[in-house]
């Protein structure tokens, strides 16, 4: 990267970093990285504190090339960065169904506690209780939105069946397919 913004210095005339700066930087972390092999405390400290660094000075250098660039990949390849399409389409399909719904009595009385396997692994799911007939679509209630696999619910009367299912929100707020829904009597 920095031999293509040298060589290109036309288009990149005022980097906000100096590519000798740069370079420092970059031999700087090539040797803090070697050491840190040796796992000792303070070499792990200079790696971190090297690498930290150079990552800043690469998100300065990036911003400074898309603001030459103005969105032109051809002059973002001048620069030595790779250049990524912005024309990629997020899939805003429906994930699939939560599976292997397990519930579990709460520690305290009126709680359960839920888990399930999403489909994707850094989830938002909403779970949902209901505690007639599961298959009466219109009186399922929300319990939570959630991150993850696990759910604890509370408020339950002690004694009642309590169904509980779970559906994934996919991107733009898709909601995902319903989980088979799993049932428990509330202690």
């Amino acid at each position: 990267m920095q031999g293509q913004m040298t060589v290109n210095m036309a288009t990149f005339a005022a980097p906000s970093i100096a590519m000798t700066a740069f370079q420092t930087l970059i031999d700087d972390y090539d040797a803090k990285f070697l050491l840190r092999a040796n796992n000792a405390k303070t070499d792990i400290v200079a790696f971190n504190t090297a690498r930290a660094a150079l990552e800043e000075s690469l998100g300065v250098l990036g911003h400074y090339v898309n603001s030459v660039a103005k969105g032109d990949p051809a002059i973002v390849v001048l620069s030595g960065f790779p250049s990524y399409g912005t024309g990629h389409a997020v899939d805003t399909s429906a994930p699939a169904a939560p599976t292997d719904l397990r519930l579990r009595h709460g520690d305290q009385s009126g709680g359960i506690v839920a888990r399930y396997k999403p489909s994707r692994a850094r989830s938002t799911n909403e779970v949902q209780s209901y505690t007639g007939d599961p298959n009466v679509e219109a009186n399922w209630t929300t319990k939570g939105i959630l991150q993850g696999g696990r759910a604890e619910l509370t408020g339950f009367t002690p004694g009642t069946v309590v169904w509980i299912r779970v559906g994934t929100v996919g991107p733009k707020g898709v909601m995902g397919l319903w989980s088979d829904p799993a049932q428990i009597r509330v202690l």
